[in-house]
């Protein structure tokens, strides 16, 4: 992950936001809500972040060095959804009730009380950090609206070409808007002509696989520097403990020696170069999804349990959905016609109860349910 905050704090330099995208279980929540925590405790010894690998409880801390960002920072959490909208993210009007009748109550959304937060003298802040998770679980574009525009520092106060923010849902007076109620009670105005803060800076994930999601809108995407978080087993092996799995470990000789957390390693490994050379490399498994094996286990049975587990639970789900109108596919993912095994492998062909009849199609099976000496053979095959 050391690359990745690298790569965050250098586009903040550049006056650039930043999407972090990839497959589920890649880390990308986890890294953008540790640097949020970090940047959340303001620095006692100095300006700055870094992140020690080896510490898994509490990677980042606050170092002497310079941050390109000017402290201190305010973070702001929020994640889209179906549900959420412009009136969340920008300027909202909330009926209020008074004695003289219901009127609309001006509510900025979170981007906008961050415009007014570095606008305000009395700001004990210097910069605001906006983290959305989730960008494309909700329609972006539409989220963004015209502020889009605000999303580029060229048209930001000390920008090229500042411009000024367009608010026509609002009251002007005397130069001056209506009240516009903050998140945390303030209240406050802007003048007509008002300029966007420099010093807002966001840090977007977005799933790569999800079905159900948005695609992202062009003109949003190219307002992001992208940075893509792949599956990385060089994560799992540190935290297993493992060597970098040696070649040998691999030929026909020695696959059915795999001990249970070599075997998760290379399973994933090739379920994730198949899917990358049926699917593309943006519908692989993330590490994420095998992470916690190992963990708290008394005997490396419970370790081929807890994989059958997780398989049934998480990642064969993922991959019916993946392979969805193509068993053909699945069915040589699982290697199902090679197996050498007679009637001890976990995935068979489905056919008919007097066997009169096999189907080109997997007969509905829970690994987990398997006597253990199955699971071991059938996951060590199809790893290897």
């Amino acid at each position: 992950m050391t690359d990745k905050i690298s790569n965050i704090l250098g586009s903040w330099d550049k006056g650039r936001n930043v999407l972090l995208y990839g497959p589920p279980a890649t880390g990308k929540t986890r890294l953008i809500s540790e640097l949020f925590k970090t940047l959340e405790i303001p620095p006692e010894s100095g300006e700055g972040i870094i992140l020690d690998p080896d510490d898994a409880v509490s990677p980042f801390s606050r170092p002497v060095q310079d941050l390109p960002i000017p402290q201190p920072t305010k973070v702001v959490w929020t994640t889209f959804h179906q549900s959420y909208g412009y009136e969340d993210f920008v300027l909202g009007l909330r009926p209020e009730i008074t004695e003289s009748g219901t009127k609309l109550k001006p509510m900025a959304g979170v981007f906008l009380d961050a415009a007014l937060e570095l606008s305000d003298t009395e700001s004990n802040y210097n910069s605001v950090v906006i983290f959305i998770d989730e960008i494309n679980r909700g329609n972006a574009a539409r989220i963004f609206g015209e502020f889009m525009t605000f999303l580029d520092f060229d048209y930001r106060e000390e920008g090229r070409v500042p411009l000024p923010v367009p608010l026509k849902q609002l009251k002007y007076i005397n130069g001056q808007s209506e009240k516009i109620f903050r998140a945390e009670g303030q209240e406050t105005q802007i003048p007509i002509g008002f300029k966007f803060p420099k010093h807002i800076y966001i840090v977007a994930t977005m799933n790569s696989v999800d079905r159900a999601a948005v695609p992202i809108d062009s003109a949003l995407a190219r307002r992001f520097d992208r940075i893509e978080m792949r599956p990385n087993l060089s994560v799992l092996a540190k935290l297993w403990k493992l060597e970098e799995i040696p070649i040998s470990t691999t030929d026909d000789s020695n696959w059915e020696n795999l001990k249970p957390l070599e075997t998760a390693y290379l399973l994933l490994d090739r379920l994730n170069v198949s899917i990358a050379a049926d699917l593309g490399p943006e519908f692989e498994l993330g590490h994420g999804l095998l992470a916690h094996l190992g963990i708290s286990t008394s005997s490396e049975n419970d370790i081929w349990q807890n994989i059958a587990k997780t398989w049934d639970e998480v990642i064969y789900p993922q991959l019916e959905d993946r392979y969805s109108g193509r068993p053909e596919q699945l069915i040589e993912l699982l290697q199902v016609d090679s197996n050498p095994f007679s009637d001890n492998y976990a995935w068979t062909l489905r056919s008919a109860l007097n066997g009169s009849i096999t189907a080109r199609a997997l007969t509905p099976v829970r690994v987990s349910e398997h006597e253990i000496e199955v699971i071991k053979a059938s996951f060590r095959w199809l790893a290897h």
